[in-house]
This record gives C-alpha cells, sequence and structure tokens, in this order.
C-alpha cells in the first residue's frame, strides 16, 4: 500500500471558445444595427420581382423618405451638403458604391437628384427595392 496520496487535479475552465462566441455575437450586432437604419428613418423602398438579394460590405447608404428629405447614413442633409460629402467620399474611396434607399411614395425627383448627385461625385448608385409580397 502506497503512503502517497494523490490528489486530483483541479478542473480549469476554458474561456476560449466563449471569447469566441462573445466576438461572433458583438460582430452580428454590429452588422444588424447598420442594417435597421432603414426602418428609423421610416423608408418603404418599391417592390421589385429581379434583382440582386445583398449589398457588398464597402457601401454609403443615401435614404430618400416620403417628404424628399435625403439622408446620409442615417442623418438627414441637405442636396448641397450631400453633393458635397459625395465627392469627398469619392476623392478618398473611388470605388465606393452608394446605396439609394427611397420610398416608395416619394416623389420621384428627390429619388433622380440623388442618382444625379450620386454619378456626378464618380461612384457608383444603385437603388434598393424589396421583394413584393
Amino acid at each position: 500500500m502506497s503512503l502517497v496520496i494523490s490528489r486530483r487535479r483541479r478542473a480549469d475552465i476554458n474561456v476560449v471558445p466563449l471569447i469566441d462566441v462573445m466576438v461572433v455575437l458583438v460582430f452580428f450586432l454590429l452588422l444588424s444595427g447598420r442594417f435597421e437604419q432603414a426602418r428609423t428613418m421610416s423608408i418603404v423602398p418599391p417592390a421589385a420581382s429581379s434583382g440582386a438579394t445583398g449589398t457588398p460590405a464597402a457601401t454609403l447608404v443615401v435614404g430618400v423618405d416620403r417628404e424628399g428629405k435625403f439622408f446620409l447614413e442615417g442623418k438627414e442633409i441637405t442636396l448641397a451638403a450631400l453633393e458635397k460629402s459625395l465627392v469627398d467620399r469619392a476623392l478618398k474611396a473611388p470605388g465606393t458604391e452608394v446605396v439609394i434607399v427611397a420610398d416608395e411614395r416619394s416623389l420621384t425627383g428627390a429619388a433622380v437628384h440623388a442618382l444625379d448627385a450620386v454619378a456626378k461625385a464618380g461612384l457608383k448608385p444603385r437603388l434598393q427595392t424589396r421583394q413584393p409580397r
């Protein structure tokens, strides 16, 4: 019989998987907050049965609400300030795509002004639509 008493090994908690899961959750929350902007501006995009389902990550979002007000990344902006911001962005990142989210009940002129401002800046315009019900 042995006089040496073997001690149990203390159980260690591995926190690396917990940290991995938390990082993924933080990224998910950050990305989902960006997509929530269209709802906070109370814009309902028009329906289209064809077109792309997603947008690339390197984009700017320009919104046009029902009254014809312009929004850049969720903040209200005038047309002149929008044009200047788009030109500044074109100088920094020439390949940026601009997603224009116009309310389906907005005047066409406001959406065309947004498209024109994007084209003048030399950026790539895209119109966001939704699937028909």
